[in-house]
């Protein structure tokens, strides 16, 4: 599993996008027209992209067999976990290194 965990504006996403290429993987982000936008700028095509809603609720190009690259974990998690309430926050998690 890859990880990318750096600060804002460092290239994560690029490299994401990249990698879910490399992997024929799709790109599950907020705003995948967004996204895509951004991958045409990069230079890179070929990647589907598909919302964090979409992958929660197995709604659009949604391959329950499919590989996967997230773009910001986080986001993903609220969106799971408190869809409907925007008070609701995450305050924490562990992530073990394997």
């Amino acid at each position: 599993m890859y990880r990318i965990i750096e600060g804002r504006g460092t290239g994560k996403t690029s490299r994401l996008m990249l990698l879910a290429k490399e992997n024929n993987a799709i790109f599950v982000c907020e705003n995948p027209n967004a996204m895509r936008y951004k991958a045409e700028a990069y230079g890179i095509d070929g990647i589907k992209f598909i919302s964090y809603w979409d992958f929660v609720t197995h709604d659009g190009d949604y391959d329950e067999d499919g590989t996967y690259i997230i773009d910001e974990l986080e986001c993903l998690i609220n969106q799971a976990f408190f869809p409907y309430n925007k008070n609701a926050k995450l305050i924490g998690y562990s992530l073990s290194l394997e």
